[in-house]
């Protein structure tokens, strides 16, 4: 979808529609029907000093905060030394308000979201393609770590967010059980302290960009932080990655190319993925536990990551089912993992 854009436009702030040099053509890249809904549209034209700029477009005031959010986090980021991936992070031009409504323009990334490809037909089958998807994310979260690191802090992420769950879902009867799992990770990872650095806050595939086949942008910045536990953007990728494993598979039937795998209500793909002997689980807790090392901490916490990571999601997420959904999957797991036999 396109649409012809210039300075007339209410929703283009003036300045970044002289930085296109003048009309331009619109491509709307994205409009979620989430609480927190943006139009994003990617104006191009070859006049000014920035041939594309991502113009993003709050359809409510929720979002209107988001898109705030995501404007003071750019700022800070380049307040920062970001090294190698700084290429890969959008360059904050200007937000503009009306009526209380926040837009945000920055400069717009190339690449194709890594959500593209996962979701072919047998993309997560194949070994190589899930682990190729495993290891670019791997490496961008290890140059933005290493960039961003500041001084060492003890790991209280578990109950920072055991007291963000109970805040939320306070009176459900799946928060006992959830709290029960949250303290074993905390009582595992408190001992240890780690870097502190940047985070994305909403590391998933659909916010990667991929161009032959390197990470060539990130975006999304709206749950970001410029200090925080990096120990956030491993597990939210190795979760998510997985949940969707199972998203065009028939509830009740197996997964293609996971034969131990069913569609089975929500979260099957994660259970897999933690739980599970194959190769796909295997690759998965290599990718936490690889994390973990290039931290300097005991690969074994990998689990326990894993734990706070689904507590995080389900005390933050925008949509109530969503965060239901991840309430009930971290009460339904077991405290630590299964011992398991490597898969051949």
């Amino acid at each position: 979808m396109s649409s012809a854009i210039g300075p007339g436009y209410d929703w283009l702030p003036e300045r970044s529609a002289a930085f296109l040099g003048g009309p331009a053509r619109g491509v709307l890249l994205s409009a979620s029907k989430d609480v927190d809904a943006k139009l994003t549209f990617v104006a191009t034209s070859g006049g000014g000093p920035f041939a594309r700029v991502a113009v993003k477009v709050p359809t409510t005031r929720q979002a209107s905060a988001a898109v705030e959010a995501e404007g003071r986090m750019l700022v800070a980021l380049r307040r920062l030394s970001l090294g190698r991936v700084n290429a890969t992070v959008p360059r904050y031009i200007e937000s503009s308000s009306r009526d209380g409504w926040t837009v945000l323009v920055s400069t717009a990334l190339p690449g194709t979201p890594m959500s593209v490809a996962y979701h072919h037909w047998l993309h997560t089958a194949r070994p190589q393609a899930v682990r190729s998807d495993l290891d670019r994310a791997a490496a961008w979260l290890r140059g933005f770590q290493e960039a961003t690191a500041g001084p060492a802090a003890p790991l209280t992420w578990a109950a920072v967010v055991a007291d963000q769950l109970a805040g939320r879902w306070d009176g459900n009867p799946e928060l006992g059980a959830a709290l029960e799992r949250l303290a074993v990770a905390h009582e595992h990872l408190s001992p240890h302290a780690a870097i502190t650095s940047a985070v994305h806050g909403d590391f998933w595939c659909g916010n990667i960009l991929v161009r032959e086949e390197e990470v060539s942008g990130v975006i999304d910045w709206e749950a970001g932080s410029p200090s925080g536990c990096p120990l956030r953007d491993m597990a939210r990728f190795a979760l998510s990655y997985c949940l969707y494993l199972d998203r065009h598979t028939r509830p009740g039937h197996r997964v293609a190319g996971h034969p131990d795998l069913r569609r089975t209500g929500f979260g099957s793909g994660v259970r897999y993925g933690l739980l599970g002997t194959a190769w796909l689980p295997v690759l998965v807790r290599r990718f936490l536990a690889d994390g973990l090392g290039d931290l300097g901490l005991p690969r074994g916490l990998w689990y326990d990551v894993a734990l706070a990571g689904l507590g995080e999601i389900a005390a933050a997420a925008n949509d109530e089912d969503f965060g239901a959904g991840h309430l009930s999957l971290l009460a339904g797991l077991p405290s630590r993992p299964r011992r398991v036999r490597r898969h051949r």
